[in-house]
């Protein structure tokens, strides 16, 4: 395949992304006043979530340094849930229950502990594994009812509630083990592989084909009772992000201080905005 062909760079996918979220943030807003309109709108914003999954992939593996780049994503997670939480206590709409839908930037964390801990050399570091999946576990019970909490204490602790919950944690483990099985064939192949185009563009496949499943099983859990902590409604639209993962070229485009700092101040900035605009309108 040739390199023109895939055209889109990291800053480009990650500008995508958060146009995305933001169609899903004023979907949860819009739906407190026509939920069909607020449906619509979530459901395509849901396409920013594999995105984001796809791109941390990216972020891990080619880091300098995973540490600073957890701390990044703590430091996103902490505005995040201070913003929940001002808002969870401020707002008077029982409709902008915001706090009901998690935090990505937590889905993203234990994602990349996880990635780190999989990625270890020593065995025993998988029992590390084990309290985080608790965390899931435990967090999918309460969103799902069948554990019950006191308001209050939902009001304060949902901005460390993982957004996606378990679909999203089986979405990252079939891609985790998917990539890491690819890439021990290709090594033991041809490592020179992955210096090429082709390469790339066969990863933007394999993660594409694996949210096709998750998009198909999504709508079949539809006609079921069954969920896995999310609308299953909504998640059966994620594929549509394979439009924009499967052109992503592995280049990081445009990058400097300032275009970081926005990413940083955009994610809390937008949802204050998006409030501000449906609490004069409407």
């Amino acid at each position: 395949m040739k390199e023109k062909k895939l055209f889109i760079n990291s800053l480009a996918l990650k500008i995508i992304a958060i146009i995305f979220m933001s169609l899903s943030h004023i979907g949860i807003f819009l739906s407190s006043f026509n939920e069909l309109v607020g449906t619509i709108f979530i459901s395509i914003g849901g396409i920013a979530f594999p995105i984001f999954m796809f791109l941390l992939f990216e972020g891990l593996n080619k880091t300098s340094s995973i540490k600073k780049y957890i701390f990044r994503l703590g430091m996103l997670a902490f505005v995040i849930f201070f913003s929940i939480l001002i808002f969870s206590f401020l707002v008077r709409q029982t409709s902008f229950n915001i706090y009901q839908f998690g935090n990505i930037f937590i889905d993203l964390i234990l994602y990349s502990l996880i990635f780190i801990i999989l990625k270890s050399k020593n065995k025993f570091n998988y029992f590390y594994l084990l309290p985080i999946f608790a965390f899931f576990i435990l967090t999918y019970l309460i969103k799902v009812n069948i554990l019950s909490i006191d308001l209050t204490i939902y009001k304060i602790f949902g901005g460390i509630f993982p957004q996606y919950s378990l679909f999203g944690l089986l979405l990252f483990l079939t891609a985790y083990f998917s990539f890491y099985f690819y890439d021990k064939k290709v090594d033991s192949i041809d490592i020179s592989f992955k210096e090429t185009i082709s390469y790339q563009f066969s990863k933007n496949a394999i993660f594409s084909i694996i949210l096709a499943f998750y998009s198909l099983l999504s709508y079949l859990l539809t006609y079921s009772e069954f969920n896995f902590g999310v609308d299953n409604v909504i998640e059966s639209y994620i594929v549509l992000a394979s439009l924009f993962i499967l052109f992503y070229n592995a280049k990081k485009g445009y990058v400097s201080k300032l275009v970081q700092y926005f990413f940083y101040l955009y994610y809390p900035l937008h949802i204050l905005i998006i409030f501000l605009i449906f609490t004069l309108i409407f």
